[in-house]
């Protein structure tokens, strides 16, 4: 409305393009230097922990400018916390509250951080055997192209497909999680083949 306002007001000059392109440079640099903040903070936790080597990573999240998902990443697991960069008490959400504050509740003040651990590849070392021949299988070329933050989901239907999700679209508050690929195969020494989950009893080959 505002920028519909401003170029009736203005019309026939440039003002209002580039009032819009001045708050849109504001914003990605403000974006930028939260973005900072919160790499900062996964450097911390890094050193704390002495996970020397450490990828340090952060996404931003719905509903504020001030929740971020920080990684702190290895060649085994991922560590991460979901933080909001501003607040100073958690924010509790209650029943009745609606989409938003259920969205926005999740992320913590950096001093109450709750950190959460995803293993690359599996739990066990006999998990880990089988998730690692999966992901370096041929079928999932795509997916190790594509995914930066990539963690075993499950491993179902025996031992024959293992399931792996990309953490970046993890987002607390809810229940759907996109990207679900994996590969099965019908006995060890079969060749594996892509799948994409829908569900957890659905499967959808990729050709």
């Amino acid at each position: 409305m505002l920028g519909l306002a401003a170029s009736a007001i203005w019309r026939g000059t440039r003002a209002p393009a580039a009032a819009a392109l001045a708050l849109l440079v504001g914003y990605v640099a403000f974006q930028a230097l939260l973005r900072e903040q919160a790499i900062d903070y996964g450097r911390q936790y890094a050193q704390a922990q002495a996970m020397g080597g450490a990828q340090i990573d952060a996404y931003p999240r719905p509903v504020s400018p001030f929740n971020w998902t920080v990684f702190v990443s290895d060649s085994r697991e991922h560590r991460f916390a979901h933080v909001n960069l501003l607040r100073e008490t958690p924010r509790e959400f209650l029943p009745g509250d609606g989409f938003i504050a259920m969205l926005d509740a999740p992320y913590r003040p950096l001093g109450a951080a709750r950190w959460e651990s995803r293993r690359r590849y599996g739990g066990t070392a006999s998990e880990e055997a089988l998730g690692r021949a999966a992901w370096g299988s041929p079928a999932l070329g795509f997916l190790r192209w594509f995914a930066e933050k990539p963690a075993l989901e499950a491993v179902t239907e025996g031992s024959t497909c293992v399931w792996f999700v990309d953490l970046r679209f993890l987002n607390p508050g809810r229940d759907w999680m996109p990207f679900r690929f994996g590969a099965c195969r019908s006995h060890p020494q079969a060749p594996w083949q892509a799948y994409q989950r829908a569900g957890d009893a659905m499967r959808t080959r990729i050709q």
